[in-house]
């Protein structure tokens, strides 16, 4: 689901950068019509960096062992 709802977005973007879609209400339209699919991906996205927050809290870091072993912190 969705990856049709994706392939939708796509199909929708491009023929609205396309020459013939020359009338704004047009292009308007397009955009209405994406944000409208892509409302429920934005939602869960949202939702993304408090699950991790919550769960970052969870753990314990000590020394910024997390950022040491990416290579982000000099010893």
């Amino acid at each position: 689901m969705e990856s049709l709802v994706a392939q939708r977005i796509n199909f929708i973007a491009r023929m609205a950068t396309s020459c013939e879609c020359n009338h704004a209400e047009d292009k308007e339209l397009a955009l209405v019509w994406i944000a409208e699919l892509s409302a429920p991906y934005e939602k869960r996205l949202n939702n993304c960096p408090s699950q991790l927050d919550g769960h970052l809290l969870d753990n314990e870091v000590t020394g910024n062992t997390i950022l040491r072993n990416l290579g982000s912190i000099e010893e």
